[in-house]
């Protein structure tokens, strides 16, 4: 298996296109289509489970300009790729950028993305 570090993928990219399905709690494509975020081996997401602290803590993150590790990808065909590893994040991205949870902002007010104006951030 051939090692690559692909630094050309942004945050805005993964979550293009990005599909959710409420019933199977699954961040389910992203990358237009491109992106398996969770195959068949990947557990469920859970960043929602307490409440959704952890979901919020990924994307107080990125707007603080934080680290939030690498993410790992498979690339399964010519054009398409798998999470390996950072599907609980990624799926946190997505689902806050579709507005599925909101975050707070320094006055306790909760923030859905749709109105926020951080788009130059990701």
């Amino acid at each position: 298996m051939k090692t690559t570090l692909m630094t050309n993928i942004t945050v805005k990219d993964i979550c293009e296109g990005f599909v959710y399905n409420e019933l199977e709690g699954k961040g389910l494509f992203g990358l237009s289509g491109k992106l398996t975020i969770q195959p068949e081996y990947q557990r469920n997401y859970i960043y929602a489970s307490d409440g959704g602290k952890r979901e919020m803590a990924v994307i107080e993150s990125i707007l603080k300009g934080y680290p939030i590790g690498l993410i790992y990808f498979n690339k399964v065909s010519e054009d398409n790729l798998e999470v390996l590893d950072g599907q609980q994040r990624i799926t946190s991205l997505g689902r806050f950028i579709t507005d599925k949870f909101a975050i707070k902002d320094e006055n306790g007010m909760p923030q859905i993305f749709g109105n926020m104006a951080i788009l130059a951030i990701i």
